[in-house]
This record gives structure tokens, sequence and C-alpha cells, in this order.
């Protein structure tokens, strides 16, 4: 029978809201299939109307989310972001930019789609940001 390696789970995204609604061996999970990458602040991550390519979660540090230039909110630790275009197969709806240096765990397409159908909780999670997100 092959183990899997258990993966530390930053505290900061157990600390965080994806943490009261999804089980800690999805966050696992979550973390396994992702990319860990540093983002030094002041990098624009994501501009509105482009082409969406990647999700993120964030593990630590801060994000700046804007429309039309105008900032309409900051992310933290367990954050996601870039959802929307993803699932929709349209373009970004807004700019992200790291407001200070952040970790993230990042993912593509087929990684997205694969961490969608193996963790439920968190596919729900990611379902729910979207839709409060699109209402507002």
């Amino acid at each position: 029978m092959l183990l899997r390696r258990r993966i530390d789970i930053p505290t900061t995204l157990l600390d965080s809201a994806v943490a009261s609604t999804v089980r800690t061996a999805e966050l696992e999970t979550v973390l396994r299939l992702g990319t860990r990458v540093t983002v030094p602040g002041g990098t624009t991550i994501m501009n509105e109307a482009g082409v969406g390519r990647e999700f993120l979660v964030v593990l630590d540090g801060s994000l700046a989310v804007s429309r039309e230039g105008d900032e309409v909110a900051t992310l933290g630790a367990g954050d996601i972001v870039g959802e929307i275009a993803l699932l929709e197969n349209s373009r970004r709806t807004a700019t992200v930019s790291a407001l200070s240096d952040a970790d993230v765990l990042a993912f593509n397409r087929r990684e997205f789609a694969t961490v969608l159908d193996e963790c439920p909780a968190f596919a729900a999670f990611v379902a729910a940001t979207a839709e409060s997100r699109q209402a507002a």
C-alpha cells in the first residue's frame, strides 16, 4: 500500500475562511496540486479583460483587486482569485496586483479542473465565491 506524504498546511490558510468550510484532507490535496509561487510586491498578476489562464489561492500577503481603475477589494490568506474567467471561459473581470510580497498557489486550467473534481467542498467554496462576486 502506498502512503501519501503529509502536506504541511500553512497556518495562515488554516486561520482563513476557506479552512472553515473545507476539510484538512481537501486542503492538503489543493496544496499538492498547486504550484507555490512568491509574487513580489507591486507586481500586476492579472489584467482586467485579459485572457484567464490561471487561478490563485492566496497563502500569505495581500493582493489588490481593481475594476476600471477603482480598487474594489483587498485579498489575503485563504482568498481566491481568477476563478470567474476559468469557470466561464471568459476574459478577466478585474486587475489584480500584489500589495506586498505574496505567496500564492497557482493552478493552470487543467490543474484547476482537477482540483474542482477531487475536492468537492473546495469546489463549492470556489463556486460560492464566484457567485457572490458576480452579484456585486
